[in-house]
């Protein structure tokens, strides 16, 4: 697979059970992926969507709301934040758990904390917000 507008190249490798090894510059990661009408692909802390029938794109910054809803069901672990709270780029937001395996939930870009719509030991399904944050201007 090539990255939109580059000349870099990134292997995928499918590991099953939603699991895939990405090897991007001799770096691998490892990401999971939650089908339903689009694709949820989690990685670092982070949710793309690719749209179904769609190419893989990174999500611009007019879409960091998907940043902050489930990647797939999971139980929320733990929330490291609270309204009102300033937070910045990368910061641990929410640990979610999902097929035994910790996710951590990290913050698109620095902002201010203005909802968190879950709470500990809640399931939630892929595709609902669990925070809101304000990113200012």
């Amino acid at each position: 697979m090539s990255r939109p507008g580059s000349e870099q190249s990134l292997d995928v490798v499918a590991l099953g059970a939603g699991r895939y090894q990405l090897i991007d510059n001799g770096r691998a990661r490892i990401a999971y992926a939650a089908a339903a009408s689009d694709t949820w692909v989690f990685l670092d802390g982070r949710v793309f969507v690719v749209p179904a029938g769609g190419t893989a794109v990174r999500r611009a910054a007019g879409d960091e709301e998907a940043a902050l809803m489930a990647p797939m069901p999971a139980t929320v672990v733990t929330i490291h934040v609270s309204p009102g709270q300033e937070v910045t780029r990368d910061g641990l937001l929410i640990t979610l758990e999902a097929m035994k395996m910790e996710l951590p939930i990290k913050a698109p870009r620095a902002g201010r904390v203005t909802a968190v719509s879950c709470r500990p030991g809640e399931l939630v399904q892929p595709g609902v917000r669990l925070m809101e944050i304000d990113y200012g201007t």
